[in-house]
């Protein structure tokens, strides 16, 4: 089975992540295909293909790249061409980022995704999104907003309690994993938490609601799960969309240069910065990136 997935740069790396690692649509390519690996089987084996969009300077898939069909068990026998840039799009991936997702003005190219967005999401029904922090956000902007048709409505904001960063326990909603009851035996404990690198200062929460994670969703959407300073974690509808605040994506090095600009640029205190290196640097100990990248996959090619 084969997959084409189309990423959208919502940003670049700093500059000593990316001379190590790439953009960030190379850094999910990596780990994508890596989980795809442990996924296979003999009797199933699991391929990712994927072509990348530059957000900033316009660059998106064509509509008339996207799959228009639902897709046929064995993949191979849909496509006349060996060239899997002529293979329809099944999903799309739009990374982190940091602006905000309400920031439209700074940054107009955010209006322009959104209507993407809206426009993939209500006229190609066989087309997935997966969407990491900002690109969690944006995706909730889109279709969980009091302008979208779903409600209860969702809105993006800054966080009050701040930012939250390095590697942080998720804890995971019962709905969530249910629907991934294989890979959720792979994570440790009782309690089912996802430990992910995490570096925001924004959040997704109920437009008219108190922010508890038990908050009500439109039919048919669930929460991935909650950690103490943020209720919501990612979004979940099967077949269509899945989100993550966190980042399986990133790594100690890439989330600590990552900081470091961070901090650069909103000026964090001394000690605050330290706090949050010490806690990037917990990743030493071991994440479920793993974990997360195969569901992703999972969720890309129908297995959740």
């Amino acid at each position: 089975m084969s997959y084409h997935i189309a990423i959208l740069d919502a940003d670049v790396p700093q500059a000593a992540a990316y001379q190590s690692r790439g953009f960030y649509s190379s850094q999910f390519r990596t780990l994508l295909q890596a989980a795809a690996g442990r996924l296979s089987s003999k009797d199933r084996e699991i391929s990712i293909f994927t072509s990348s969009y530059d957000l900033t300077g316009g660059s998106y898939p064509p509509l008339e790249s996207l799959r228009t069909t639902k897709r046929e068990p064995v993949y191979c026998k849909e496509h006349s061409s060996p060239n899997p840039l002529a293979w329809p799009i099944d999903g799309i991936l739009i990374t982190g980022g940091a602006p905000g997702a309400y920031e439209t003005d700074k940054y107009p190219w955010i209006k322009t995704l959104q209507s993407f967005i809206e426009t993939v999401y209500r006229e190609y029904p066989y087309v997935k999104f997966f969407g990491s922090c900002f690109g969690h956000q944006i995706l909730a902007q889109a279709l969980l907003s009091e302008s979208a048709p779903q409600c209860p409505a969702y809105e993006v904001g800054i966080c009050p309690r701040g930012f939250e960063v390095g590697v942080v326990p998720i804890t995971l909603s019962p709905e969530f994993v249910s629907s991934f009851p294989s890979l959720m035996e792979k994570i440790p404990g009782p309690q089912k938490q996802l430990r992910l690198q995490m570096i925001h200062g924004d959040w997704v929460i109920p437009a008219n609601e108190p922010a508890t994670p038990h908050a009500q969703l439109p039919p048919g959407w669930v929460n991935v799960g909650w950690t103490e300073m943020c209720p919501f974690q990612g979004f979940y509808q099967p077949s269509r969309v899945l989100t993550y605040q966190g980042h399986f994506e990133f790594d100690r090095f890439v989330n600590h240069e990552l900081c470091l600009a961070f901090s650069k640029r909103l000026g964090f205190p001394k000690d605050l910065l330290d706090q949050y290196l010490v806690a990037i640097e917990r990743g030493v100990e071991g994440d479920d990136s793993k974990v997360a990248a195969e569901a992703v996959v999972m969720f890309f090619c129908g297995l959740s």
